[in-house]
């Protein structure tokens, strides 16, 4: 399994809009999100907010069997909602996915941070479970 960390920055007055999109993700669009990411094969996923001397950024943690296979699927794929999620990303911190190494952190994510979402494939399936 391979993870990285992405550092995006929050555009000036988008963090409520990014808190808006971290609900959606969680509740009224959930369902297409798993698809997503099993479709990439990522099985984890972490969206935390963080305030930096740059000011808020969010914090992203992927794991999947090839990372840079599962950012680059998700770059390309013309899916409705992978078009969607690349479309708030762009609007949310004014930055799209080609190119994401240049965010990797080298070390774990500020420890002063408030976390907005986190999925896992295990956790989802028990659920998925649950709900049949």
């Amino acid at each position: 399994m391979t993870g990285i960390v992405l550092t995006f920055p929050i555009v000036t007055g988008k963090v409520e809009a990014w808190r808006r999109f971290c609900q959606e993700l969680s509740g009224s669009r959930l369902q297409t999100y798993i698809t997503s990411r099993r479709r990439f094969g990522i099985t984890y996923e972490r969206l935390a907010l963080a305030e930096t001397p740059q000011g808020p950024a969010a914090v992203t943690t992927l794991e999947a069997a090839d990372i840079g296979r599962a950012i680059s699927q998700m770059a390309e794929s013309e899916l409705a909602f992978d078009r969607w999620y690349r479309e708030r990303l762009q609007e949310l911190h004014g930055v799209t996915l080609a190119g994401y190494e240049r965010f990797a952190l080298p070390a774990p994510p500020p420890p002063d941070q408030e976390l907005l979402f986190e999925w896992a494939l295990s956790v989802s399936f028990a659920s998925d479970r649950r709900r049949a």
